[in-house]
């Protein structure tokens, strides 16, 4: 073997070397892409569960919550105030969860259920009263979304905002 042929072998396995880096690169990125995805989800399930948990300890609080997505205007300027606080966090995560979900780090089959949850709050008659009032604080494409889409849909014919009462179709 003289000279140039060790110098085509080397070219050889360099080469090799070369697409088996970029196999384990992209395996690698593929793990890495499953588990910003996994930290995603957990995070946005964290936030959605952290406001159930916020309104499951305190009574007078979740009666709130009932009583201003049935009727928004008949709050009291306090009540509000406690009301505008639980819904803007909630929909501060929609709105991040829904850009999650955009960007492809969100799986479409736990965001439709969060999804869902959203319709539910803005599809209620207090729900929607708080959303003219408030849903200009929201970036532009998930407006759109809320808007022209979830505010637009029949609601489930189960869909019951908080427990509470019925806004899905009468069977």
């Amino acid at each position: 073997m003289n000279l140039n042929d060790l110098a085509n072998l080397g070219q050889i396995i360099g080469a090799l070397a070369v697409v088996i880096s970029l196999f384990y690169v992209a395996h690698s990125i593929r793990q890495n892409t499953n588990a910003v995805r996994s930290a995603t989800a957990q995070a946005v399930h964290e936030h959605f569960a952290s406001r159930y948990h916020l309104l499951a300890a305190d009574f007078e609080l979740s009666q709130l919550a009932v009583s201003g997505l049935r009727d928004y205007s008949s709050l009291s300027e306090p009540e509000k105030a406690r009301f505008i606080a639980i819904f803007m966090a909630f929909l501060s995560y929609s709105q991040n969860s829904f850009l999650k979900w955009r960007e492809g780090l969100l799986e479409p089959p736990p965001w439709m259920g969060w999804e869902l949850l959203i319709m539910n709050l803005v599809a209620a008659p207090g729900g929607r009263e708080f959303w003219r009032e408030r849903g200009y604080l929201f970036g532009e494409e998930f407006r759109r979304h809320v808007e022209n889409g979830l505010m637009k849909r029949e609601p489930h014919p189960d869909a019951k905002p908080m427990g509470a009462f019925s806004i899905g179709r009468e069977g």
